[in-house]
């Protein structure tokens, strides 16, 4: 006969911790032989995966010093692991900030809702980054001043000559939303042309993102989502 193993909530948790633990390291593992891959090879199906990691890639070649991203560990994303408040481990966030510092990225633009910022533990999303070098920006796109804000944050890193990564949780909706506000502020784009970019781009480095130009003249008109 089978036996049955009892074990108590706590040792479920510890175990469930360190399964998670062992994810992230053959995760991290995958992207770095990815990485060496392409820089070794150069070829461009190579460079096609490494652009997918994270969701990552450059808003358009007319502003190439700002780059889409999903957000570390996607909260909140149906049916994903990182649900619950404090359920996503700090390594996580550093193994992601370490990722956007190699590629030479020094700030973020996070669009992540207060209820999305919960799933982070402590000391929470934006002091683990200030530690790892990075400089947040905190706007929740459904806020009045939103716009203003996306603006204000890119522009700032273009006055600085650093890179921005603009991140919502998977990085496709809102971050598409944002990063075409960017270019209407930084390049002069209209909203159409903006929208248009952000897909057609997006489409040819492999990553995903979504905008309408109704979605992103009303963000420009009313200030907010």
């Amino acid at each position: 006969p089978m036996a049955t193993l009892v074990v108590s909530s706590s040792q479920a948790t510890v175990f469930t911790r360190h399964l998670l633990r062992r994810v992230s390291t053959v995760r991290s593992s995958w992207r770095s032989a990815v990485k060496v891959h392409t820089r070794s090879t150069g070829s461009s199906s190579a460079a096609a995966v490494t652009s997918m990691t994270y969701n990552f890639g450059s808003v358009s070649e007319k502003a190439p010093a700002v780059f889409g991203v999903e957000a570390p560990g996607v909260p909140m994303k149906p049916g994903g692991v990182y649900n619950e408040a404090g359920s996503v481990p700090n390594a996580v966030v550093e193994e992601w900030a370490a990722f956007l510092k190699a590629e030479g990225v020094t700030r973020t633009i996070c669009l992540l809702k207060a209820e999305e910022l919960a799933c982070y533990a402590a000391p929470g999303y934006a002091k683990i980054l200030e530690a790892q070098g990075i400089t947040p920006s905190m706007v929740d796109i459904f806020q009045e001043g939103a716009s203003d804000a996306i603006k204000a944050a890119a522009g700032a890193a273009k006055a600085a000559g650093e890179k921005v990564a603009v991140h919502c949780s998977g990085g496709e909706g809102r971050t598409g939303l944002a990063l075409g506000a960017v270019l209407v502020s930084e390049c002069g784009m209209t909203p159409p042309d903006a929208a248009a970019e952000v897909v057609r781009h997006s489409a040819e480095l492999g990553t995903v993102r979504k905008v309408k130009t109704e979605k992103l003249e009303a963000l420009l008109a009313n200030g907010h989502a």
